[in-house]
């Protein structure tokens, strides 16, 4: 009997046979499961806890990564890993609690701002430090380009947090209204911004409860006119919205996890009410998403009760979830920096303490993926050895009749060690007791002597281990005896 190990959809039924209630540390494939990497450290410490990072790339190819604590503004030094601040005069910075550094590229300059500070620019070419952007620009808590224009939401002042604002034609330093372009719009309903982004021919805004899109129309006499996307519903979370394409994005709102203006459930009867039992409900506007472009994951690092965090994990194109119990700090999409041979001697002490593959993408420059901050706020990336994996089939009933004892199960992995354990009940409801962990023999069975009415078969991988793909638990028909309990 051929037992998959099925997506995880916690919040469907135990007995459906298509769905796991505990899936940890894997990843989907097309055809079951794969490995999660572990992280693996690439810098020393920031001065304190990470509040937002970008990546760019200067004229030459150079990748630049630049990060942002409550207070300075750093930039990545690739000679030694250490962190080169770049603050510029109006440091040192307040970043309010809850808030977040938003970097927003136009031309050679990066805009660096949140609520609290004057906007930030950086020349992406001349390097140095950071410097007030000119034409006395408003504060603002997000920001974005739509064609020549940079637009800014969430503005300081009265009624500020519904209002947008964009500068002058191809000018972020222009910011007259009325001229060039310039204007501002105050939304009359949907509540305060969340957040936006550029999409074909304009912007979308996204806020608590509406979505609009501005697109570019100057043969109207305005820069942009507004058209109302969603009039009713938007998000609670802020930096829960996860911009993947034109027209296509990914956020949290209060009755679950939704995908474009349409709001397209992808969290319903799957994950959605789980997902609230994990959360820390006081933190659910904290919630924040990240795309790893290689692997087309979504993640959301959300806060647990006991103050940890953890991950959500959305495959677009697979259109299944994961998840991850890996401790870990802010999370943003980066791109490898390159990690020269003489580089390496900064990051470990001798050629044999290297312990990842020099083929992975942390040696390799301009490699997208995903990275965070470690506990004690070194940048880290996602390129490790696999994390220690835990999968669940469902609970199967193998015969209709009968209790059945099973004596050994094959999994279907090309894993080299694993244990497999049996979860065995005397009725559906009824309490799951597991057996000892087996290993695989030399026929690759992994024997076993437990006997219930419905079996889950929970395989675990150690942390390490090299392995590619798992999908399913094989039981022999020889090794299934019916117990002759009705």
């Amino acid at each position: 009997m051929n037992i998959p190990f099925p997506a995880f959809e916690p919040d469907r039924s135990n007995f459906s046979g298509s769905a796991s209630a505990n899936a940890v540390n894997v990843q989907p494939v097309a055809d079951g499961w794969g490995p999660m990497p572990d992280l693996v450290e690439i810098s020393q410490a920031l001065a304190s806890e990470c509040r937002g990072a970008v990546y760019v790339r200067d004229s030459t190819g150079n990748y630049v990564i630049i990060a942002g604590t409550e207070t300075r503004l750093y930039r990545l030094d690739t000679t030694d890993y250490s962190w080169d601040d770049i603050s510029g005069p109006s440091a040192p910075y307040s970043v309010p609690l809850g808030d977040a550094w938003v970097f927003t590229r136009f031309g050679t300059q990066l805009l660096i701002h949140n609520l609290n500070n004057p906007i930030q620019v950086y020349d992406i070419e001349a390097a140095g430090v950071c410097a007030d952007l000119a034409g006395s620009p408003p504060k603002a808590r997000y920001s974005w380009v739509s064609g020549d224009f940079v637009v800014l939401g969430y503005l300081e002042g009265a009624n500020g947090e519904r209002i947008v604002r964009w500068s002058g034609l191809n000018d972020c330093e222009f910011w007259t209204i009325g001229k060039k372009g310039a204007d501002f719009q105050e939304l009359p309903e949907g509540d305060e911004i969340m957040g936006g982004f550029a999409d074909q021919g304009g912007f979308s805004v996204i806020q608590r409860a509406a979505m609009q899109f501005f697109p570019f129309a100057p043969s109207s006499g305005f820069t942009f006119t507004r058209s109302v996307l969603n009039p009713k519903q938007g998000t609670i979370a802020p930096r829960s919205i996860v911009s993947i394409g034109p027209g296509k994005f990914f956020y949290y709102s209060e009755d679950g996890f939704f995908g474009g203006a349409q709001r397209q459930p992808i969290g319903a009867e799957r994950v959605d009410r789980w997902f609230l039992d994990q959360i820390d409900e006081s933190y659910l506007g904290d919630v924040q998403g990240v795309a790893d472009p290689y692997e087309k994951i979504v993640w959301w690092k959300y806060r647990q009760a006991n103050g940890q965090y953890r991950r959500l994990g959305y495959d677009w194109q697979l259109d299944r979830w994961c998840q991850s119990d890996q401790q870990v700090g802010e999370v943003v999409a980066l791109t490898t920096p390159g990690v020269t041979w003489d580089g390496l001697s900064a990051l470990y002490p001798d050629i044999d303490a290297v312990d990842v593959p020099f083929d992975s993408r942390i040696f390799l420059g301009g490699r997208p993926t995903m990275a965070t901050f470690t506990t004690d706020n070194k940048l880290a990336f996602f390129s490790g050895s696999p994390l220690a994996a835990t999968i669940d089939t469902a609970d199967v009933e193998i015969n209709q009749t009968y209790r059945t004892f099973i004596s050994g199960v094959r999994v279907v992995t090309d894993a080299p060690t694993y244990t497999v354990k049996d979860g065995t009940s005397d009725f559906h409801g009824g309490t799951v007791t597991f057996s000892s962990a087996s290993s695989p023999n030399r026929a690759g069975l992994c024997p076993l002597r437990s006997d219930g009415r419905l079996h889950k078969i929970r395989l675990e991988i150690a942390a390490a281990t090299i392995w590619s793909v798992v999908s399913a638990a094989n039981v022999p028909d020889n090794n299934i005896t019916p117990s002759g309990e009705q």
